[in-house]
């Protein structure tokens, strides 16, 4: 008898052209509710979750037959419950789509923000000639926070055209062949005052929730640049506010927040200091089509008995096994 796969796919999600290809490797059911997924999970062997952001195992908990997780994004934590890290369950992700567009996003907002095209842009729509003096990258300095894939493709792509840039991950390392060294988090207040821009790129997990509060915000250089590409509840953004409000901060440029879609009302949208993107730093044309191949390879070796690719370390997640 074939293993039970569930592909949960949201209800305005389409999967891409070709996936029927999977229904040979197992027996794949497609769910498009909340309820229709959890229906299906009581005797589901794996669970792909297309639509990535699903809170689903939240509710359902982890069904007693499941033994594979993967999901198409690179972060796992919407999904990554104390139940899921305390069980046997084996969690895979997405490598090697989102890492370089990310890293083309970071580059692209620190351009316009250095080159200042925001005014040029808003100049044009108004023909108004407003000749100025922008930025220049040579002696920029940047802390780059999340030494892992995604960082490792913006250090980089940054370092290729002349940013200086120091690299922050959870412990010190005199010698990386990818960061040249990287220094502790725990020393990153330390550098604050003297950084240009400060990138986040790190994974959301206990530890590093509200990573970005009041009192690193307060630390940074004035007219400084924060841009998060990670997650947003990696910043207190109440503190951001504030800051970019006062002046402190001179711009922030966010990819991601800590409510998805950001409501209309918030004041980042009316902010002259905030860029805010719709979480779109990795999607590129044709994406979609890589994520699927992904996980088809998977299930492919799932159902072989081969070791899966990707597999996520639940140790990091905070919780005891």
């Amino acid at each position: 008898m074939p293993r039970k796969v569930i592909i949960s796919v949201g209800s305005d999600m389409n999967l891409p052209r070709g996936w029927e290809a999977v229904e040979d490797l197992a027996a794949i059911v497609v769910t498009r509710s909340d309820a229709e997924t959890a229906a299906a999970l009581a005797d589901a062997d794996a669970l792909f979750l297309w639509n990535f952001d699903s809170r689903i195992l939240q509710k359902t908990g982890v069904p007693a037959n499941l033994t594979w997780i993967h999901t198409p994004s690179l972060g796992v934590d919407a999904f990554m419950t104390e139940a899921v890290v305390r069980s046997p369950v084996v969690v895979s992700n997405t490598r090697g789509v989102f890492e370089r567009p990310m890293a083309e996003y970071v580059l692209g907002l620190m351009l316009a923000i250095a080159k200042d095209f925001r005014t040029t842009f808003d100049n044009q729509k108004r023909r108004e000639w407003n000749w100025r003096q922008v930025r220049a990258i040579a002696g920029h300095t940047v802390a780059l926070v999340g030494p892992g894939a995604i960082g490792a493709q913006i250090h980089n792509i940054l370092t290729a055209v002349g940013y200086e840039v120091h690299s922050f991950g959870r412990r010190r390392i005199e010698l990386s062949e990818v960061f040249g060294s990287v220094l502790p988090v725990s020393e990153l207040t330390d550098y604050l005052p003297r950084m240009d821009t400060v990138v986040l790129a790190l994974p959301l997990t206990n530890e590093t929730r509200g990573f970005m509060h009041a009192q690193r915000l307060n630390r940074m250089k004035p007219g400084a640049t924060l841009i998060n590409i990670g997650r947003g509840d990696l910043v207190d953004e109440d503190a951001l506010l504030e800051s970019v409000t006062r002046g402190t901060l001179g711009m922030a440029a966010l990819d991601v927040f800590a409510q998805e879609p950001l409501p209309a009302t918030h004041p980042f949208w009316s902010s002259d200091r905030v860029i805010v993107s719709p979480h779109m730093s990795g999607d590129t044309v044709g994406y979609r089509e890589h994520l699927f191949r992904q996980f088809a390879t998977n299930l492919e070796r799932w159902c072989g008995g081969l070791p899966l690719q990707n597999v996520i370390d639940k140790t990091k997640f905070g919780f005891d096994r």
